[in-house]
Formats: structure tokens, sequence, C-alpha cells
């Protein structure tokens, strides 16, 4: 019950509050629409900005990640030629292999 005493307090002063908000003068509502206009107009302007910007960038990251792709691939393929080069450039003496000696005879 107690708190059904403080909730409609609480509604009576915000109900007043809004009833005196209501009687403010007619300059204050309108500045407040075209304050608020405004806020929607620079809102949208900034929005429209970033989506075209994005749709700049895009385009242009994705060229940048082929290209860097690209650029790896190229690395991948010198160094895997490199490593062929030298294996088949190495001695055969110094090889080592692992093995399981099955029969040893003396």
């Amino acid at each position: 019950m107690m708190y059904r005493s403080r909730f409609k307090a609480y509604t009576a002063a915000m109900q007043n509050k809004l009833k005196e908000a209501n009687n403010s003068g007619v300059f204050a509502r309108i500045i407040a629409w075209i304050v608020l206009g405004m806020l929607l107009v620079v809102g949208i302007a900034v929005f429209v900005f970033m989506l075209l910007l994005s749709w700049l960038l895009i385009p242009i990251m994705i060229w940048r990640g082929k290209r860097r792709m690209a650029g790896f691939q190229n690395k991948a393929a010198q160094q895997q030629a490199e490593q062929q080069n030298a294996h088949q450039n190495q001695p055969q003496q110094g090889r080592v292999f692992d093995a399981e000696v099955i029969n040893k005879s003396d």
C-alpha cells in the first residue's frame, strides 16, 4: 500500500511538471523544434557522408588486399624455389637417414 501512495505522488508530480512545460511560451517550442530539426539534418548528413566514404574505400581496400595477397604468394613461391635449389645442390654424402636395424650380422 505504501508503494502505491509513493507512485501516485510521483506520477502527480511528473504530471504537474509536464503541464508547466506545456504552458511554456511558443517561442521556446519553436526553438526546440528548430534545434531538433538541425540535429536531425546534421545526423543524416553524417550518415550519408559515411555511407559514401565506405562506398569509395571498400573497393580500394579490396584492391590493396588482393595486391598484398599476390605479394605473399610471390614471396612463398620464391622461397619454395630457393629451398628446392638448395636441396638439389646439397651433396649426397652428408645425408642422414633414419632406419631400424632388423638383423645385425657380424
